[in-house]
């Protein structure tokens, strides 16, 4: 699925992209820029931001299993 118009971007490329974010520091804040930033990419008309913030909030989930809403 093309998330990314402009960059032609999928979600399995921005999910790859996060979970090596993540790998690297499991802590680290993730937003949309630091994403296409770690692609070598930017966002041209930022329309997929939400998409793209859904996808890291997935992801994030997906490999910090059963933190959501510990505390």
């Amino acid at each position: 699925m093309i998330v990314c118009q402009c960059n032609i971007l999928s979600k399995a490329e921005i999910e790859a992209a996060v979970e090596q974010l993540l790998a690297q520091d499991p802590w680290r804040l993730i937003v949309p820029s630091t994403v296409y930033h770690a692609m070598r990419m930017r966002g041209r008309c930022c329309g997929c931001f939400p998409d793209v913030v859904e996808i890291i909030g997935e992801v994030t989930a997906r490999m910090r299993p059963g933190e959501a809403g510990d505390g």
